[in-house]
């Protein structure tokens, strides 16, 4: 074997070791970005969770605040139905005198 195929060999080699060195890295860099999206969509899907139970809570509130609403509405009625009862009263003690 001659200097220069050695020269070649050993060329070739270093090559080798460096494309091994990159995989690995690239490798590992997948494995590392692998874990990262799976950490996003874990992330995501708790978030998501999260967004239908407050969907769920604004909804509840907003059926609470319209009872509430209607309650007072009743109430309010009542009121005015119970003066306008009184004030027919009143006049039909006005026209009797």
């Amino acid at each position: 074997m001659t200097e220069n195929d050695r020269t070649v060999i050993a060329n070739f080699e270093e090559k080798l070791h460096h494309l091994i060195y990159e995989y690995k890295q690239k490798e590992e860099r997948n494995r590392q970005l692998t874990a990262t999206i799976q950490q996003k969509e874990n992330t995501l899907k708790e978030l998501e969770l999260r967004c239908e139970a407050l969907e769920q809570s604004y909804n509840n509130l907003k059926q609470a605040k319209i009872l509430s609403l209607s309650d007072n509405a009743v109430n309010e009625t009542k009121e005015r139905i119970s003066k306008l009862v009184r004030e027919i009263d009143r006049c039909i003690e006005s026209l009797k005198k």
